[in-house]
């Protein structure tokens, strides 16, 4: 277990459960404070010849991988994808993982390669949670969701925090987290809360 306290990782409970929004809202929180905070989208595939785990053709995302991992950078912040929609949130740099499940140590060697342990991070991923020990670890759900997806029910007893969203807003005030010397943290109370003390 890599322990990464500079890392923020959000996980989810399913898919479109607001785990990117919530990225991005820590990001626009804290990108202009002159910070430098790298962003990380991590996609394990099972198998890249199985079938579709959304179902249908599927996108090509596991199909394509040439090797066990490959990790891109995203330059474009118009791109419309997620890892676009990060870096326009304020991400200095974004990277996209894509790895198989059996080789996640390998791709996160290959990821830390690039982006350095002690760089501050906001990392999107479930998987990657049985790998790394992260400064704060939140997993995402729907208000009023009753299945979680089994990667998401095998780390749940680790998150920090169940943030529950209803797609764009969320029961956690993104000002209730903090950042010391690059470290993430939790408040109990937001920032408008400590000014009454």
């Amino acid at each position: 277990m890599v322990k990464l306290d500079k890392m923020l990782m959000i996980g989810s409970a399913g898919a479109n459960v607001g785990k990117t929004e919530l990225a991005c809202a820590v990001l626009r929180r804290f990108s202009g404070e002159d910070r430098d905070i790298v962003a990380i989208k991590v996609t394990t595939i099972k198998e890249k010849d199985g079938q579709c785990p959304r179902g249908g053709q599927g996108c090509g995302v596991c199909s394509s991988l040439e090797g066990v991992y490959s990790i891109a950078e995203e330059t474009d912040a118009t791109s419309g994808k997620d890892t676009g929609r990060l870096l326009a949130a304020g991400a200095s740099r974004v990277f996209w993982l894509r790895v198989l499940k059996t080789h996640m140590k390998e791709g996160l060697a290959a990821l830390l390669d690039i982006v350095a342990p002690d760089v501050t991070s906001i990392c999107e991923s479930n998987s990657l949670r049985h790998e790394v020990e992260p400064g704060l670890f939140f997993v995402t759900e729907r208000k009023g969701a009753k299945v979680w997806k089994p990667s998401a029910l095998e780390v749940k007893e680790y998150a920090d925090r169940i943030v529950v969203s209803d797609g764009s807003s969320f029961d956690l005030d993104v000002g209730q987290i903090g950042l010391d010397d690059g470290k993430w943290f939790l408040n109990l109370y937001t920032a408008a809360e400590c000014e009454d003390f």
